[in-house]
């Protein structure tokens, strides 16, 4: 493929699946809105900008890092997305943060397990929007590097910290020796209410769990929900961590 060597060419194909994003320390940004994101919050990860022809001209964040432009027929091949917007940024992913860091917010959003790439990437995004500095993974839930995972999250993960544990306990564990004390398992039913409970936000963490089931157990941990007084068994976990985030907001600006 004119413009790129066969080794970017091979390593960009390589990341479009599965296998090759487990095996690389590379992830791939397809569009504007997620390459976007990086160049402006992380251009020291980008190691190569590459063009549509029609898109030579995108204004873009400055980078140092190689651009290269090719015909529409040979992006379109390259790209992973069916409509691409005339933009892939190749980059290394980010390292997760050691949790045993001093923690930057008032309290800790957790994601237990949370493995479909839109309800992760949706969470992600809201995390940025309500003003967190970080979000932490238990083992067991998706990439958060993955090709779906940064187009859903328009590149969220730039924006934000990740750390990783290998289980909830290792989490709150390491987070209980840091002063946050309260652990909330967010459930579909039963527990305290989140527009009623007056410390579900200080030095705390909030934790959402894997879509099929749910939170893992934690020992000393608090029940929290959201009042449903319809007849719905449960909400998707992005709505839900959505609404439990936002109450956070409604708290800070009332």
């Amino acid at each position: 493929m004119s413009g790129l060597t066969k080794r970017q060419e091979m390593l960009i194909r390589s990341l479009r699946t599965r296998h090759g994003r487990k095996k690389s320390p590379y992830c791939l940004c397809d569009g504007l809105r997620s390459s976007s994101e990086i160049l402006q919050c992380r251009s020291d990860l980008v190691e190569l900008i590459v063009l549509r022809e029609d898109k030579a001209d995108f204004v873009l964040p400055p980078c140092p890092a190689e651009r290269i432009v090719l015909p529409a027929g040979e992006f379109e091949d390259l790209a992973a997305t069916v409509n691409s917007q005339g933009i892939l940024v190749l980059a290394s992913c980010p390292s997760f943060r050691p949790v045993t860091d001093p923690v930057p917010d008032p309290f800790v959003l957790i994601l237990d397990r949370v493995g479909d790439p839109g309800n992760f990437g949706t969470i992600l995004r809201t995390a940025r929007a309500i003003g967190l500095k970080e979000v932490w993974l238990t083992k067991g839930g998706i990439d958060p590097w993955s090709d779906k995972v940064l187009r859903s999250a328009s590149g969220a993960q730039f924006a934000l910290t990740l750390r990783y544990a290998e289980s909830l306990e290792d989490a709150a564990g390491a987070l209980r020796s840091q002063g946050y004390h309260t652990m909330w398992r967010t459930l579909p039913a039963g527990g305290e209410n989140v527009f009623r409970t007056p410390d579900v936000f200080e030095k705390s963490a909030v934790i959402f769990g894997c879509e099929a089931t749910g939170v893992a157990e934690l020992a000393g941990s608090r029940s929290l929900h959201i009042p449903m007084p319809g007849d719905a068994e449960s909400l998707n976990v992005a709505q839900a961590a959505t609404i439990v985030l936002f109450e956070y907001v409604r708290r800070i600006t009332s």
